[in-house]
């Protein structure tokens, strides 16, 4: 068995590097990525979701690919830590959340690899508006460190430390200055969504390669009214409070009404060929929610758990006439991909560090690829790895991997058949060689 190991890791570990096996565009296409806040696939229609209508969100699973088995971490900041960077929270050093005061000196450091910063590099212009979260940019404000030309974002924390609004009369940082003015009695998502669409034709009239990323906050708590609610004025009590979760449906269809402007803004400036816009969400539903899946099975959010509820998250991506439209790809995909797939797509250099994710952009273009046997899952301190049918995690317990509606505590652990035997040191080889 021993001897065996080191063979079963380096299979098992070939995604490191971020193999390639797709060739770029001739010219450098334009990427918009879009990040949604805490929303788990049972929130879209195209996933079999029953309780919210997204018709843009729908549009592009017909014009795109739809990935069934995308995984993300359970909490926000290790996930788009790991998004950034292609590697996993205790390699990025990025393994919690950001979301006191206390942590002011955690935050991902610049000295990480981070695919915005290799497409700078490549020649195209930058932006992230909405959520940054890998720092509390009232005390660390990084975000142009990691290759970004410009930004706006949300900052948690005021410069006295007090928590602040996302929403409505939002406390935001443009380029390093806190705007006040500009924001005042508006909503956020409003103001950002401005602020990305002008980038965008600023880009389309200079005829610059872009890489746009739309990290929104919505449909993330506090659930409160948007501009198209019928009764406008509730807001939550205070900046920690969730507010009612009869808003977030609403928000779900307010995040969806921007993609739309999103898609007629490609379409009217003519560059929507040349554009590849991805869709993914950063962790499942929030834990208070429930939502219709399937044949009417009701769905509790699993946000912050280390089960499908909490990591399995939407996964769409458009490019006209490089993608076939209405297909989908079952191969399982993790947030650390992302680096190795856009620097793939837009010809950027993959940086000479060590990274975790495999590239799927064979798989965009029609071709096989070389997918995945595993992904990695990280909670702090907890962590998992998982194929198809099982999960192991780090305190040595095994399990079969249940349905996104099934909790897997009752499902039976530590079985003996030659079967989960085999799982058992195939996913111990992963953990041994991640280590």
């Amino acid at each position: 068995m021993k001897a065996t190991l080191p063979l079963i890791a380096a299979l098992l570990l070939a995604p490191w590097m971020g193999l390639h096996g797709a060739e770029p565009s001739p010219n450098k296409p334009n990427v918009l990525l879009i990040l949604a806040d805490d929303l788990g696939v049972e929130c879209l229609s195209s996933y079999g979701g029953g309780s919210h209508r997204t018709p843009n969100l729908d549009r592009l699973a017909k014009e795109g690919m739809r990935f069934t088995h995308c995984f993300a971490n359970p909490l926000c900041s290790p996930s788009r830590g790991q998004l950034i960077t292609g590697r996993y929270p205790f390699l990025n050093g990025l393994k919690v959340v950001l979301a006191n005061k206390n942590q002011e000196d955690m935050y991902l450091r610049p000295s990480q690899p981070s695919f915005p910063r290799q497409l700078k590099e490549h020649g195209y212009a930058t932006q992230i508006v909405g959520k940054w979260h890998l720092s509390l940019e009232h005390k660390h404000d990084t975000i142009r460190q990691f290759g970004f030309d410009h930004y706006q974002t949300w900052s948690i924390f005021d410069d006295r430390g007090q928590k602040t609004t996302r929403y409505w009369n939002p406390h935001q940082i443009r380029d390093g200055r806190i705007i006040a003015a500009e924001v005042s009695k508006r909503y956020g998502p409003d103001v950002d969504l401005e602020v990305q669409l002008d980038f965008i034709k600023a880009r389309a009239k200079s005829k610059t390669p872009f890489l746009a990323f739309y990290s929104t906050y919505l449909p993330h708590y506090p659930w409160e009214p948007t501009p198209d609610s019928e009764a406008p004025s509730y807001r939550a009590p205070n900046a920690a409070h969730k507010g009612d979760a009869k808003y977030f449906p609403e928000m779900v269809a307010y995040l969806d009404r921007q993609i739309g402007a999103m898609l007629r803004t490609l379409d009217e400036l003519g560059i929507a060929d040349d554009t590849i816009i991805i869709f993914v969400a950063d962790n499942g539903t929030d834990a208070g929610l429930r939502n219709l899946w399937g044949d009417g099975r009701v769905i509790a959010g699993g946000k912050g758990t280390m089960t499908d509820r909490g990591t399995r998250v939407p996964l769409l991506v458009r490019w006209p006439g490089k993608i076939k439209a209405a297909s989908s790809c079952v191969d399982l995909v993790d947030l650390s991909d992302f680096f190795p797939t856009l620097c793939e797509l837009t010809g950027a250099k993959l940086p000479d560090v060590m990274i975790h994710g495999r590239s799927f952009a064979p798989q965009l273009l029609g071709k096989p690829g070389q997918p995945r046997e595993w992904i990695h899952i990280q909670n702090a301190n907890s962590r998992q790895v998982r194929d198809r049918e099982f999960m192991l995690n780090n305190k040595g317990e095994l399990r079969r991997v249940g349905e996104l509606w099934e909790d897997p505590a009752r499902l039976d652990a530590n079985a003996d058949s030659a079967k989960e035997a085999a799982a058992r040191k195939k996913l111990q080889a992963v953990f041994d060689s991640l280590e």
